[in-house]
């Protein structure tokens, strides 16, 4: 069984986050020499990211009985100075380098022109399906990025957690992956969210991904499996999203006939 409570929470805007979001508006000046001669897992904090990151630590203290039984992060550094801001009680930190962020290979720590510049042909057959295909350049897909978490850090708290309140920090995509895993979703899910603009389907910088095996009214425990899920983004008051279950799917004939249909068919001639 998974743990009573998993707390997920993604670590506060990086250098690199403010280096991206500058380039896909045309400026590339973040991407010096000395900046492209770092690994993204060595990037820090901006000061905002500091601010945000105490403002998750704040809505933690207020909103969920602490100390945690258990406490991960990942071994990225904007992820463990994250993990510090949160200021949680007693806490004692697992590093954790299964929950590193999704490997990009050759994609990672480029600005947004210098990866077109390299990279047209595999993004275009990237873009063709972003669940399956690799990254272009290499890296993970998102299938195995689900598969490391699901057989060494999911399977680690299932063997060891299964009585306890754990929070692990980590990063966007493992979050999403993770939400993959624990919520029964799939390709077209991962599809849907990853296009979306809307609030309520981002990860965005300290977003707090709550889930539980209690009943969010009762506070009883009524199920060996999660039940349901509360996201927020702490530093934005207007997104706590609330509770919402967690259905555990299952299609008949005529559902996956209309999943099918979904999908046109090339008819031969």
């Amino acid at each position: 069984m998974l743990p009573i409570d998993l707390i997920l929470v993604r670590h506060g805007q990086s250098e690199g986050n403010l280096a991206n979001r500058a380039s896909r508006t045309g400026d590339n000046s973040f991407f010096t020499p000395e900046f492209l001669d770092r690994h993204s897992r060595n990037f820090r904090l901006t000061d905002e990211g500091i601010e945000q990151a105490k403002s998750a630590g704040e809505w933690l203290k207020k909103n969920i009985s602490t100390p945690f039984d258990r406490f991960y992060v990942s071994d990225y550094i904007r992820a463990k100075e994250t993990a510090t801001y949160l200021n949680l009680s007693v806490a004692e930190w697992r590093v954790e380098y299964q929950l590193r962020e999704r490997d990009k290979a050759l994609m990672d720590n480029l600005s947004g022109d210098k990866q077109k510049q390299l990279f047209e042909m595999e993004q275009k057959q990237y873009e063709l399906d972003r669940f399956l295909s690799y990254p272009a350049g290499g890296g993970e897909s998102i299938p195995l990025l689900c598969l490391r978490l699901k057989a060494d850090f999911l399977s680690h708290l299932a063997r060891e957690c299964s009585d306890k309140r754990v929070i692990a920090v980590c990063h966007g995509h493992v979050m999403r992956a993770m939400q993959l895993e624990l919520e029964n979703l799939g390709h077209d899910d991962f599809i849907r969210l990853d296009s979306s603009e809307d609030l309520p389907d981002k990860i965005r910088n300290c977003q707090i991904l709550w889930y539980t095996r209690r009943d969010p009214e009762s506070g009883k425990i009524k199920d060996s499996h999660l039940v349901a899920v509360r996201s927020i983004c702490p530093w934005d008051s207007a997104s706590d999203y609330g509770w919402r279950s967690i259905p555990r799917k299952k299609y008949s004939n005529e559902e996956l006939s209309s999943e099918v249909q979904k999908y046109p068919r090339r008819t031969d001639k």
